[in-house]
């Protein structure tokens, strides 16, 4: 039964529902994990190292600031496992009867917000595990075989949640929408309002179809058109809501794939405004084991973008979702202002975006930008100690006695020289 393997956290009568014990498999995929079975990789994820997210968390924590501390992400996706390592604040049933053991949501979670693992499989997960999830299922099967599929409505009524829970005051700053649905008037709509209530929608620009139909992120890309990369390509008008203005565009990188062919696994798009590489990264399993994700997926470089933007908006809490963005890019390995259709301004460096200090208006304007590493005080050298000091010191006063009698005696040698005639 289907309810059996939904994890759920209870707490009644001294009853207490817990995940099966965990036991070491470094190479369980998250797409490949069973529920009745909890596995837990000690690998350690790559994209972090990438992206400068461990100088990033020691930079704050000597500053003793959390990471991601005070910031609420939504999660608009498969729902996200009771037991997995991430901190659930709210899941508001958005569409009822759905089943909650689709791996696609926990995983997104996991990679914005994951706790560190601990004991003998430790190291960090997500990259803001400070910040809070708002977790918005709207689908539980993408295909639709046995159960709801991935459909633009509901996804807009997650966002209508999502402003609901913004105007009652909860700080949801940063939406993540690792999906590709059908355009539809009503989602651009709310893209726009969640931005102008503070709010940055970060969404994937769009996987390579592979046949595959649990794959979120080009279900509804035609495969006759981009079953095989073209030059020229452009997925904007195949991908949304990545392609509405002014959600955040993301694409994955392949950095730390040693000579990987980006065309084989995402698509061109002009739309894309960042990058992140997610080979090999960690996350968590609906029963709250960790597994890897080791091909490169849209889905996850969005996860991750939402999870480096939680960060910026709990240390800059007043910026505006035009100033966290334009810290994005500004501070991106590429170039912002002749951005690529695979990379956007290039992959995000979070340490960078954390710690360059620019000066930007409310519409994300940069005045002026220059790199600051870090904020520290540098003493002087210490001179080295000068072994011949008192050796000069001496030469220069036996020199001035010595110069001194020869002068005496030059004057005195005429007066002798008289002294000595008479």
């Amino acid at each position: 039964m289907r309810w059996f393997l939904v994890a759920v956290a209870l707490v009644a009568g001294g009853l207490v529902a817990t995940a099966p014990a965990a036991h070491a498999v470094d190479d369980a995929e998250c797409d490949q994990t069973t529920l009745d079975e909890t596995f837990a990789t000690t690998r350690d994820s790559g994209p972090l190292a990438e992206m400068d997210v461990d100088r990033a968390h020691d930079w704050l924590a000597r500053r003793g600031q959390g990471l991601g501390a005070g910031v609420v992400v939504a999660v608009v996706d498969s729902g996200v496992g009771a037991t997995a390592g991430v901190d659930v604040v709210e899941q508001p049933v958005v569409v009822p009867g759905l089943e909650r053991d689709h791996y696609h949501g926990t995983a997104v979670a996991g990679l914005v917000a994951g706790s560190p693992r601990q004991g003998d499989a430790g190291g960090p997960v997500g990259i803001a595990p400070d910040a809070q999830i708002l977790d918005l299922q709207v689908f539980d099967d993408p295909t639709g075989d046995n159960g709801t599929p991935i459909l633009t409505a509901n996804v807009v009524a997650a966002l209508d949640v999502v402003l609901a829970r913004r105007a009652a005051g909860m700080n949801v700053r940063v939406v993540n929408i690792s999906l590709n649905v059908a355009p539809d008037e009503a989602l651009a709509q709310r893209v726009q309002q969640l931005w102008d209530a503070g709010v940055v929608t970060v969404a994937g620009t769009g996987n390579r179809p592979r046949n595959d139909p649990g794959d979120t992120g080009s279900a509804l890309v035609p495969d006759e058109q981009f079953e095989q990369f073209r030059p020229g390509e452009d997925a904007r008008d195949v991908v949304h809501p990545a392609a509405y203005d002014p959600a955040l565009g993301v694409n994955a990188s392949m950095a730390g794939l040693s000579g990987a062919d980006p065309h084989e696994f995402v698509l061109e798009n002009s739309a894309t405004d960042v990058a992140a590489p997610t080979a090999g990264a960690v996350s968590y399993t609906v029963n709250g084991g960790t597994c890897l994700l080791s091909t490169p997926a849209t889905s996850w470089a969005a996860a991750e973008v939402s999870g480096v933007l939680a960060l910026l908006f709990a240390h800059f809490p007043d910026d505006t979702p035009a100033m966290a963005v334009s810290r994005l890019l500004l501070t991106a390995d590429g170039r912002a202002d002749i951005p690529d259709r695979l990379a956007g301004a290039g992959d995000v460096q979070v340490y960078d975006a954390l710690t360059r200090p620019l000066a930007l208006d409310e519409s994300g304007a940069a005045e002026q930008t220059r790199p600051e590493p870090d904020t520290q005080v540098y003493a002087a050298p210490e001179p080295e100690p000068d072994v011949l000091a008192s050796t000069r010191r001496d030469a220069v006063w036996w020199g001035l006695l010595g110069g001194g009698a020869l002068l005496l005696a030059l004057v005195l040698r005429p007066v002798l020289a008289r002294r000595r005639t008479r």
